[in-house]
């Protein structure tokens, strides 16, 4: 078992103010991501398996992110690269 790809993040909501958390991680031989989501939005807990697409990947159709959401209030969180995320944070304050 070889860990391909994994990120823990804190989820805000803007219309509550909560916050919540997203795991994702997957194995390389796998071909599916196990997410496991604590909606800021609704508060409920979720873990599922989806089908793996490769984010932040190079070339033409380059996805700038990753997107997760919530089946319990369609809550969708988006996950870009922490070095990004990082650099909005720092331009905020």
């Amino acid at each position: 078992m070889t860990l391909e790809y994994i990120t823990m993040r804190i989820l805000e909501s803007k219309s509550t103010k909560n916050k919540g958390k997203v795991k994702i991680f997957k194995l390389k031989e796998d071909n599916f991501a196990t997410i496991e989501i604590e909606c800021p939005n609704c508060n409920k807990k979720e873990n599922r398996k989806e089908k793996w697409v490769e984010p932040f990947v190079s070339g033409e159709k380059m996805k700038r992110a990753f997107f997760v959401k919530c089946n319990f209030c369609d809550f969708i969180a988006k996950i870009i690269k922490l070095k990004k995320q990082a650099k909005k944070e720092m331009k905020k304050k």
